[in-house]
Order: structure tokens, then C-alpha cells, then sequence
């Protein structure tokens, strides 16, 4: 590893990447911690009927991602945010929604136990070898309106200069406004900038949309698309940025 540290220069500008499960994952996992949540708020209910519930949730909410824009504050996305608690309560045979606002109480508090959030071992060092390489870095991750707050409790605060959250831009990836909104800040044209995430529809089909070069970061080995780069870890990354 020590050679890809040392190497002199980037050859991108600007690297962005997304924030859940290409920087930071949780343990236990979010459906855990989820259905622990819903069962302390009143409802018996199992890990899996909760990831059931939450993947159909989110995916309602998506489904129009890569075209729709919303208003970019914090009472709409905490509307959302309500919404989307209440279909999940909704999907698990819930009706009394008070439990909501006992599961978002509660569900706060055991994201903020230490140990929950973690860093994947390779952030810090691959982070630290972009820096010294002159390389600039950011942030676009679909996120609620606390995305600079989980930034700056995994400690990532100083690596990045930019951090653009789907709650602040009004869009989702993979609409490609998103990552414009984010060179703009930086001023990088898109040519000379690659954004690095995990999954293959909203971030290497969105940053493509938007002009950028895409790494496709497949920790678990199971990725089948052959039209872009893909990794394994951020080493790897930090090999192919390297050149």
C-alpha cells in the first residue's frame, strides 16, 4: 500500500463519494436497529418484517427519484421523514400513529450508542492519501437534513470539502442536478471529477448523467454490471485514481 500512498497526483480534480456503506455502515444493522425501535414503541414485530416494510417504504418514495426535485428545506424533509414512518408503521399492521414519534425518540437514541456507527477500516488511509495527493474531496449521499451531523460524528468533517445531501440539493441521485449542484460548489467541471459508491442505478448511472467518471465500490463481491470500474474496497479505488 505504501506505493499508492506516495503516488504524486490524482487524476481527477475532485473525487465525491456516497456516504452509507461506502463510508460508514452500523452495527447492529439498520433494520436491527429499526425493529428494535418499533418493539420498544409498542409494536411486536421481526427484523424481517421490519426490512420488508422499510424496503417497500423507501422504495415508494424513490420510485421517481431520478426525475422529480422537491423543496430543498427542513420542514419538507421532515415531512417526508413522517411519511415515510407512517407507511412503514402502516406496512407492519399499525394504526395508532403516536408510535411514530416513540420509534423516531427512540430509534435516536440507539443510533447514538458507541459502536453503532462505524468506519470501514480503508476510509481514514485512502481519505488521508487523496488529501496529500492534491486531490479535493466531497460528499453526495441521498440523505434527510442531518447528513452533515453523521458526517462530522464519524469524523469525516475535515476530509471533505463539500457535502451535499439529497435533503439540501432537492433531488435524489440518480437525478443528475444532485451531483451538478455539487461541482458547482466546488467549481470542477465534470470531466475531471469520479464519484465513488455502491450502487450501481443512483450513483455510477447518476454520476454519469451528470458528466462525472463512476467507480463502482462492491465490498460484498456480488456486483454483475460489466460497463463500468469496479472495486472491492476503497484500495482499489485509490489504485484506478492513481492511475
Amino acid at each position: 500500500m505504501n506505493e499508492l500512498v506516495s503516488a504524486p497526483a490524482c487524476r481527477y480534480d475532485a473525487v465525491f463519494f456516497d456516504l452509507g456503506y461506502t463510508l460508514i455502515w452500523f452495527s447492529p444493522s439498520v433494520n436491527e436497529i429499526a425493529a428494535e425501535a418499533w418493539r420498544a414503541a409498542g409494536l411486536n414485530v421481526t427484523v424481517e418484517q421490519v426490512r420488508t416494510a422499510m424496503d417497500a417504504a423507501y422504495a415508494r418514495q424513490e420510485a421517481t427519484a431520478g426525475a422529480a426535485c422537491f423543496p430543498a428545506s427542513e420542514e419538507y424533509d421532515r415531512q417526508v421523514e413522517l411519511q415515510r414512518w407512517r407507511d412503514v408503521l402502516h406496512l407492519l399492521g399499525g394504526s395508532d400513529e403516536s408510535i411514530v414519534s416513540r420509534y423516531e425518540a427512540i430509534s435516536a437514541e440507539l443510533y447514538r450508542r458507541p459502536g453503532v456507527l462505524r468506519l470501514y477500516d480503508d476510509v481514514l488511509p485512502v481519505l488521508a492519501a487523496l488529501q496529500r495527493a492534491g486531490c479535493r474531496l466531497g460528499i453526495i449521499s441521498n440523505w434527510n437534513w442531518s447528513l452533515n451531523e453523521w458526517v462530522e460524528r464519524a469524523g469525516l468533517t475535515p476530509f471533505f470539502e463539500v457535502v451535499v445531501g439529497s435533503a439540501y440539493a432537492g433531488c435524489q441521485k440518480p437525478h443528475p442536478a444532485i451531483f451538478q449542484r455539487a461541482l458547482e460548489r466546488m467549481d470542477v467541471p465534470a470531466q475531471r471529477a469520479v464519484y465513488v459508491g455502491d450502487r450501481y442505478e443512483t450513483d455510477v448511472v447518476g454520476a454519469r448523467a451528470a458528466g462525472l467518471a463512476a467507480i463502482l465500490l462492491d465490498r460484498a463481491g456480488q456486483a454483475t454490471h460489466s460497463d463500468c470500474a469496479t472495486v472491492r474496497d476503497l484500495w482499489g479505488a485509490l489504485k484506478l485514481l492513481m492511475g
